[in-house]
């Protein structure tokens, strides 16, 4: 068996052993004969959310792809399911600018992997792009080139390879990775700046995904979400640190207080300068936060808490 295969098991295990140990069992959530007449409608009883995003078009729209469906929220409300058969999105990205797709991978509902999967419908519909391996990919780390759309990099949730398509999939180079990828991307202005995080800290690459650096910061740390903003300004979760961002290109960081989350997922809209995350609370539940004020406050967008009393 290939050695970094043998590496990155042990630490694919370690990660989601690490996100499974604080995320809620499902029928916790949901409980029995629930009556749901009166309940708050941004309680959603999703799973696990695995990605954010923002439609280029309008941005009142923030996608919320999770473990079992798809969903819109609009302004910030209540999530609103749209996918008319269920899907595990274990990644995901929302279109980098405007006739672009939205681009998953995962689960369909039949059981297996979906390889890389498209939707021209706003998240309703899904069509096949690509297996690139065979069994097909399960990307659970993925990242589109905002400059490049034809440019698409994700890695194998089951450490099989980190693989890169320059023309939307038709054809595909499997590259070297550093080390397990939790989270991948792209420069908005630079397709060949490339980000990694990993369980022991961000990976830089300035060749398009060819050679990795670590970054000094946040070494030996897990890194659980990574993005870019519109403006390059790059956003990341860690295990360690919660929330931050670096205008720098990884050289400097600021810290952005959060919501009491472990933040997995991060959205940015530039233009109207609002973040959304999202995650586990301490109890496990998994939640989305919306802030207006650069993080100085957090408004709930979506959540799998029950009321108390329920």
């Amino acid at each position: 068996m290939n050695r970094k295969l043998l590496i990155a098991i042990p630490v694919a295990i370690g990660i989601i052993a690490t996100i499974t140990i604080f995320s809620l069992n499902f029928q916790n959530v949901i409980g029995n004969n629930k009556n749901t007449e009166n309940m708050d409608p941004r309680i959603v009883f999703w799973r696990h959310i695995h990605g954010l995003g923002i439609d280029p078009s309008d941005h009142s729209i923030l996608y919320i792809a999770t473990h079992g469906d798809f969903y819109q929220s609009i302004n910030g409300g209540p999530p609103i399911k749209v996918d008319k058969e269920r899907a595990d999105y274990m990644a995901f990205n929302a279109p980098p600018s405007v006739g672009i797709p939205l681009y998953a991978s995962g689960h369909p509902s039949t059981g297996g992997n979906t390889g890389l999967i498209k939707s021209t419908d706003g998240g309703k519909t899904w069509e096949s792009v690509a297996k690139v391996l065979d069994p097909p990919v399960d990307f659970h780390a993925m990242t589109v080139s905002q400059s490049d759309p034809n440019i698409i990099i994700g890695f194998d949730s089951g450490g099989r390879g980190l693989f890169k398509t320059i023309d939307s999939g038709k054809t595909w180079e499997t590259l070297q990775y550093p080390e397990y990828i939790s989270a991948l991307a792209i420069s908005p202005h630079d397709p060949q700046i490339v980000f990694a995080g990993t369980g022991k800290g961000i990976f830089q690459s300035s060749d398009g995904a060819k050679s990795w650096i670590q970054i000094n910061e946040y070494k030996g740390i897990l890194v659980l979400a990574l993005t870019f903003d519109e403006d390059g300004t790059l956003y990341a979760s860690t295990s360690t640190f919660g929330l931050s961002r670096s205008s720098d290109l990884g050289k400097t960081w600021e810290k952005i207080k959060g919501p009491d989350l472990t933040i997995t997922s991060i959205a940015v809209d530039s233009q109207n300068k609002i973040i959304y995350v999202a995650g586990y609370a301490p109890e496990g539940y998994q939640e989305i936060f919306k802030s207006s004020d650069d993080g100085m406050d957090w408004d709930l967008v979506g959540t799998n808490r029950e009321p108390q009393g329920s």
